[in-house]
């Protein structure tokens, strides 16, 4: 079964970016600094962290106790009650279970299933999504203008899906454009709220 490749995979990809980056002593400072710069900047407070982070992991663990198809196979992230799925499934059966028990989550507000259907589990697919993923968040991280921690980047063949909490409409559109210029990347598609306009 190729998909739990996928996990080793990323696991090792991730450990050489990041030796590649601590190599890089004025990248490292830059996200070092940033990182003290945005670390009282969540826009969610520490209840709705929480309560994200509580979230993802009973999905997770709903999706290993029910399919272990889903739960290799299709991303989690939650940004105030909000769950975006991302992946591939092989068939719409399991894109309609993954939604369905998402959705039987305690705290979940709204599910947005961006799961992809198809019968291609490629590694080398996998391994090219990673890598633009990581340098979207990468330049989230070392942008001024951006509060790199609100945000959730996940990349499925090519189409980078972003959820996550700006500050402004300008914020928003700067995260946008970011992505956009990461080259590989085909559609950027974006679940941001702005927060001035939910307030």
């Amino acid at each position: 079964m190729l998909s739990p490749l996928r996990y080793l995979f990323s696991f090792g990809f991730i450990l050489i970016i990041f030796f590649c980056f601590s190599n890089c002593a004025q990248l490292a400072t830059g996200v070092a600094a940033k990182a003290v710069t945005v670390s009282q900047q969540e826009e969610r407070s520490l209840g709705e962290y929480v309560d994200d982070t509580l979230i993802k992991a009973i999905i997770k663990n709903a999706y290993f106790d029910n399919n272990d198809k889903i739960f290799f196979n299709v991303d989690v992230e939650v940004s105030l009650g909000r769950v975006l799925l991302t992946g591939t499934v092989e068939n719409m059966n399991l894109k309609i279970e993954a939604t369905r028990i998402a959705w039987g989550v305690k705290g979940v507000k709204s599910v947005i299933n961006e799961i992809q259907v198809t019968n291609s589990d490629n590694i080398l697919n996998f391994a090219d999504d990673l890598v633009i993923s990581t340098k979207v968040l990468g330049k989230l991280m070392i942008n001024e203008e951006v509060n790199s921690l609100n945000y959730n980047v996940e990349t499925v063949n090519k189409v980078v899906y972003i959820i996550g909490i700006a500050l402004s409409k300008d914020e928003q559109n700067k995260v946008i454009e970011i992505a956009n210029e990461v080259f590989g990347v085909e559609e950027v598609i974006d679940y941001i709220i702005v927060k001035s306009s939910n307030e």
